[in-house]
C-alpha cells in the first residue's frame, strides 16, 4: 500500500507540474485567462469593424473581374476568372499595370487564386459554382520565369486534382459545398478553402506541390465561416492567416470579413485564434475577391466590378492589422516586443536574449511540457539544446512565446 501511494503521489507531480494551463492566452479577447501558458482556441472576441484603405480604383477594364491577387517582389499580381485570358497582370502598389504576362498551353476555365512558395506561383483553376467541374486543377509556374522582365510568355504544368468526398456533381449551381476560390503554399503542401454555398461553413484540402495523375484529395478540417470564403493568403514565418469572404443577406446584399487566423498548431489553422473582422458593404468596398498579406501584418484586398442596378467599379484596397494580432501572438520579428517584452532573436538558433532579465525560469513546449529550467544571470539564456519548434518562456511575471529554429 505504502508503495503505491508513492508511485501515485510521483504521478500527481510529474504530470500536474509539467504541464502548463491551457486556455485563451489573447489579451485582447473576452474570455482572457492570464493563468493560461497554452492557447486551446478558445478565445471569444466582440464585434469588430475596420475600414480599409482606398488605394486606388482599377480603372483598367482589363481588371474589371479580378478574382485573385499575390504579393511578390513589391508588385501585386492579379488574374481574372474564368472566360477571361491566360493571362497575368503585374501592378506597382499603386494599382498601375506594369506589365502583363501569357500563360501558354493552358485554359481559365474559372481561375479564382494565386499562391506562392519560394520557388513557384500557383494559380487555382478550381472556381466550380454548377458544382459540375470534373477538370479541377492547379497550375504552376516557375517564379525565375516569371519574374524576368524580358519574358512576355511563360509555359506552367497543370496538376489535375479531385474532391474525395463529393459524390454529386448536379449542383445546384450556388447551392453546393464543392465551390473553392483560395488557397495557399505552405511548407510542404498546398491548403485549398472551400467556398460552401450550402452551409456557409469552409472546408481545409491538403494537397502536395506536385503529383502525377488526378489527386483525390480530402478534408481535414472545417469551420463555421458563416459566410463564402474568396481568398486566402498566409505569412509563413509569423504562422498568420488572411481568410476573405463575404455574407450574402440575400436580395443582392451583402457584406465582406476578413478573419484572422494565427497562434494554431499545426495542421490546424482554425486550431488557434479566429478573429472575424467587418470591412464594410458592398457598396463601400465592392465584390471582394483578392487578399495577399505583404509583411506580418500589412496587405493588399482587390475587389472585382458589380454590374447591377449600379456599377461599383473595381478598386484596390490596403489594410494594417496589426492592432488586431494580440500580444499573445509569436514575435517572428526581433524589434517587436511580446507582452510588454522583448526576447530575441526570435526566432532563435542558441541564444536568447531576455533584456537583462535575472531570475528563475521555466520553458514549456507548445503542448504545456516542460522542457527547460534554471536561473537566469544577466538575461543571457542557452536554449541550444532545444528542439526547433514553438516553446513558452515563463518568467513568473511574464510570458513570452518564442520560436526555436
Amino acid at each position: 500500500m505504502e508503495t503505491k501511494v508513492i508511485y501515485l503521489i510521483g504521478f500527481i507531480f510529474l504530470f500536474g507540474t509539467s504541464y502548463g494551463q491551457t486556455g485563451c492566452t489573447d489579451s485582447q479577447a473576452l474570455n482572457y485567462n492570464s493563468e493560461a501558458l497554452i492557447n486551446d482556441g478558445s478565445c471569444i472576441y466582440e464585434n469588430t469593424s475596420y475600414d480599409l484603405n482606398l488605394v486606388t480604383n482599377l480603372v483598367s477594364p482589363a481588371l474589371n473581374e479580378n478574382s485573385g491577387i499575390v504579393y511578390l517582389n513589391e508588385s501585386i499580381w492579379v488574374i481574372n476568372d474564368g472566360g477571361n485570358s491566360t493571362e497575368l497582370f503585374q501592378l506597382d502598389t499603386l494599382g498601375n499595370i506594369q506589365r502583363q504576362v501569357f500563360v501558354q498551353n493552358v485554359q481559365n476555365n474559372d481561375w479564382e487564386a494565386l499562391t506562392q512558395n519560394e520557388t513557384h506561383l500557383f494559380i487555382g483553376d478550381f472556381g466550380n459554382n454548377s458544382g459540375s467541374r470534373l477538370n479541377l486543377n492547379i497550375i504552376r509556374i516557375p517564379k525565375a520565369s516569371l519574374l524576368d522582365p524580358l519574358i512576355d510568355t511563360v509555359s506552367a504544368t497543370i496538376l489535375f486534382f479531385e474532391y474525395g468526398d463529393q459524390d454529386i456533381f448536379s449542383g445546384p449551381s450556388n447551392g453546393h459545398n464543392f465551390d473553392c476560390e483560395a488557397f495557399l503554399a505552405f511548407q510542404d503542401s498546398l491548403y485549398l478553402f472551400s467556398k460552401n454555398w450550402e452551409d456557409e461553413m469552409v472546408k481545409t484540402y491538403v494537397l502536395p506541390l506536385d503529383w502525377d495523375g488526378i489527386y483525390t484529395a480530402f478534408p481535414v478540417e472545417s469551420f463555421n465561416i458563416d459566410g463564402l470564403v474568396t481568398d486566402v493568403s498566409i505569412d509563413s514565418e509569423a504562422e498568420r492567416l488572411t481568410l476573405l469572404g463575404y455574407k450574402d443577406y440575400g436580395m443582392g446584399i451583402y457584406s465582406s470579413f476578413i478573419w484572422l487566423l494565427w497562434d494554431f498548431s499545426e495542421p490546424g489553422f482554425f486550431s488557434g485564434n479566429k478573429r472575424r473582422i467587418e470591412i464594410g458593404s458592398m457598396l463601400a468596398v465592392g465584390q471582394t475577391e483578392g487578399i495577399s498579406l505583404s509583411s506580418s501584418s500589412r496587405g493588399y484586398v482587390s475587389s472585382e466590378q458589380i454590374s447591377s442596378i449600379i456599377t461599383i467599379e473595381p478598386k484596390l484596397f490596403s489594410f494594417e492589422f496589426e492592432l488586431f494580432f494580440s500580444e499573445s501572438t509569436l514575435g517572428v520579428n526581433p524589434e517587436k516586443e511580446t507582452i510588454g517584452y522583448r526576447v530575441y532573436p526570435n526566432p532563435v538558433t542558441e541564444t536568447l536574449n531576455l533584456n537583462d532579465h535575472i531570475g528563475a525560469f521555466v520553458i514549456y513546449s507548445q503542448w504545456g511540457l516542460i522542457v527547460q529550467t534554471g536561473w537566469s544571470f544577466g538575461g543571457m539564456l542557452d536554449v541550444s539544446k532545444l528542439k526547433p519548434g514553438i516553446y513558452v518562456l515563463d518568467l513568473k511575471k511574464r510570458k513570452v512565446k518564442f520560436i526555436k529554429s
